[in-house]
């Protein structure tokens, strides 16, 4: 038997088929090392070594996977690494493709941010139902950020270009670090009552996993939350996205992009009015034309007017010959009866009658008279004796001739003989004017 040839390999075909198979069995891998000989020529490529205490590994990350990326490699860093093994058949090395990579570290901080935006998630803060509109053009507007940073001069630069009416309220935290999420949670409770305030805005300037980090604590997400004033979230670049987009209720990519979401662009809402008004002057104009056509139309279908008033007043002034001549009838018919009303009335006039008794009742008013003297007379005459009768018999009148009255104290009784009262009885003799109280001296029988 010929003895079997062992198969022979060129240099090239061996390297490509431990190409092959480190492609297949390695296609995606994770490897952490220290970043060394790092490297990036006109290419825009990075070159660099991944080692450890026991090995190193060549590895190479293309300029269009790290276009877009957060992290960039950076020289004797600790870096996690994603990509597949591959063989540069040139030089028969294998090295590591990378298409992802983050500082070593920030996988435990990934998690969590995981974590935390499932529960908040399951808990309904995300809801699209409990996001709160935008007004389409506020009057004051909160900024919540750093003082120092480009962020707060970027909206204020864009904001005065698009409205510069609007009052903005800047409200300083900071923005990274242990303290800031604190911060940014007390800025919100305060806000919530600030009166006119109709907007808030919380921006920040991009940066690492760690500097944003302050964005995805639990206290600022709950801030967000009970705040009744629309949040919108401007947090990091357009690639970076943190709990409190999830829970704001507009999320924009970059402070900038949040001056676009919250006030228009004046002068865009100037050639929107001015072509609003073209519009409208247009419709309008059309209209009139058309109701001007109609109402040509309509009077032409209309029949001659004014040879109908024509019609109209002779039948008018025939109506009204008519009703002279019958109320001249009516007139005449009337005269004519009161006329004979008149006639009968002065035969019956009652003036002759009125006139006789009238004689009659003055006859019998001076008889009357007379009867009434004379029975006055006689009553007159009467009452005048008795008058004098009176005069005579009054005791006042006696009194006034020189007479005095005596009465007894306290009895009243009047004294007619002396003999009957006692000396030093009390007496009371009454004049014509007055009286006078006196007390008995002497008592004699003698007149």
């Amino acid at each position: 038997m010929e003895q079997e040839l062992p198969h022979i390999y060129t240099v090239s075909a061996l390297t490509r088929e431990v190409r092959d198979r480190l492609e297949t069995y390695f296609s995606l891998v994770w490897v952490s090392g220290e970043i060394s000989n790092l490297r990036q020529p006109l290419s825009g490529h990075f070159y660099f070594t991944l080692k450890d205490a026991g090995a190193q590994l060549r590895a190479v990350l293309f300029k269009g996977s790290h276009q877009h990326m957060r992290f960039k490699p950076q020289e004797g860093s600790q870096f996690l690494c994603r990509g597949r093994l591959t063989v540069y058949e040139p030089r028969g090395e294998y090295q590591l493709v990378v298409d992802y990579l983050e500082p070593l570290g920030l996988g435990a901080l990934a998690q969590a941010f995981e974590a935390l935006k499932t529960r908040l998630k399951d808990e309904g803060l995300f809801a699209p139902e409990l996001k709160k509109p935008l007004p389409f053009l506020p009057r004051k507007i909160a900024l919540v950020t750093s003082p120092t940073g480009a962020a707060v001069r970027d909206f204020l630069r864009l904001l005065g270009q698009r409205f510069p009416n609007v009052e903005v309220l800047i409200y300083p935290v900071k923005v990274q670090g242990t303290e800031a999420a604190g911060e940014i949670t007390r800025a919100l409770d305060d806000l919530s009552v600030y009166p006119g305030l109709e907007v808030i805005v919380l921006a920040r300037g991009g940066g690492s996993l760690e500097d944003l980090w302050s964005f995805n604590e639990e206290i600022v997400a709950r801030a967000i939350h009970r705040c009744p004033i629309p949040v919108v979230s401007a947090v990091g670049h357009e690639v970076d996205f943190t709990i409190a987009d999830f829970v704001a209720d507009k999320r924009a990519p970059t402070p900038s992009a949040a001056v676009e979401l919250v006030v228009p662009d004046m002068a865009e809402l100037n050639r929107r009015l001015a072509r609003l008004g073209a519009t409208l002057a247009g419709a309008l104009a059309r209209r009139r034309d058309m109701a001007r056509q109609h109402l040509y139309l309509m009077a032409r279908q209309l029949p001659d007017v004014r040879r109908s008033l024509v019609d109209l007043r002779l039948k008018v002034d025939e109506r009204a010959e008519v009703l002279v001549r019958r109320a001249r009838r009516v007139v005449t018919h009337r005269d004519q009866a009161l006329r004979l009303a008149t006639s009968r009335l002065f035969l019956l006039s009652p003036r002759r009658t009125l006139n006789s008794a009238r004689q009659r009742l003055a006859q019998a008013g001076q008889m009357l008279g007379q009867s009434w003297r004379r029975r006055q007379t006689g009553p007159r005459r009467h009452l005048e004796s008795c008058l004098a009768q009176l005069e005579q018999l009054n005791p006042l009148a006696i009194l006034q001739r020189g007479y005095a009255v005596a009465t007894l104290l306290p009895a009243g009784t009047v004294i007619r003989d002396a003999t009957l009262v006692e000396p030093g009885a009390a007496v009371r003799v009454r004049v014509a004017r007055g009286r006078l109280d006196c007390e008995v001296k002497m008592v004699s029988s003698k007149p």
